[in-house]
């Protein structure tokens, strides 16, 4: 009887260190796109638009922001009845920043366009080594007191991000990368994703947000989300002047 009780024991112990095996980055990935609502499902989303308020130093402000296959962006932020304008076409970046004397439509500088270039419409992690990305295991983490597996993505070009995912629901909760180039040059930035909710049954995290090296610069909550909107995609490409 001893000796059935001692076996059982056994197995349990070793089920349970089975279990508590961290899983492959393959599998972290599977997962973690399944969980968001499937391949074909994040695959037929060809543009999307979001809509809400930015906070930044304090004060809020409304924000819009539409994005469309190919890695254009178009972030709108209306600042005391100013709009500030960040845009990506997928190989020009430009900007209208009222409050730092640019006026008229004016194309960013490597520097300036780095994040925004280094933001991808469709997951990373969707068909990551025939789009050339490359998944390895990271060191995982607590993020706000949540454990977590990391992922670190990259590829040729210079692509580098850590991804970490909670380790219960497999969703990411944060994303870190270095800074290459600007005045944060060196620094972390880290991107906080949470209050993940269900959108036309994709999961859609809809509070953001975004430090560096720790200290808070921006934080964005999402009042609406909308999959496949019609859009005038001449939004994403520069003005020609007259």
């Amino acid at each position: 009887m001893k000796k059935l009780l001692t076996l059982a024991l056994m197995l349990v112990f070793a089920t349970s260190l089975f279990a508590q095996e961290a899983p492959t980055v393959e599998e972290i990935a599977k997962t973690y796109i399944e969980n968001m609502g499937g391949v074909d499902a994040m695959k037929a989303v060809k543009t999307t638009t979001v809509k809400g308020k930015a906070n930044m130093q304090g004060m809020e402000f409304p924000i819009t922001i539409t994005a469309s296959e190919g890695d254009m962006q178009h972030v709108e932020i209306n600042v005391q009845g100013q709009k500030i304008i960040q845009a990506y076409d997928g190989e020009t970046a430009w900007q209208i920043m009222p409050f730092a004397g640019i006026t008229e439509p004016t194309e960013m500088s490597e520097e300036e366009a780095e994040q925004m270039k280094d933001t991808r419409f469709l997951s990373e992690f969707i068909d990551s080594e025939e789009r050339g990305f490359t998944l390895e295991s990271a060191e995982g983490k607590e993020v706000e007191g949540t454990p977590t597996y990391g992922v670190r993505v990259t590829n040729e070009t210079g692509y580098d991000h850590i991804w970490y995912f909670d380790t219960e629901y497999m969703i990411p909760v944060m994303m870190t990368s270095q800074v290459k180039s600007g005045p944060q040059k060196g620094s972390t930035m880290e991107t906080y994703m949470s209050d993940y909710q269900e959108v036309e049954g994709l999961m859609i995290p809809m509070f953001m947000e975004v430090k560096f090296d720790g200290a808070t610069v921006q934080k964005i909550t999402m009042s609406e989300v909308i999959i496949n909107p019609e859009i005038d995609k001449t939004m994403f490409s520069i003005p020609k002047k007259n």
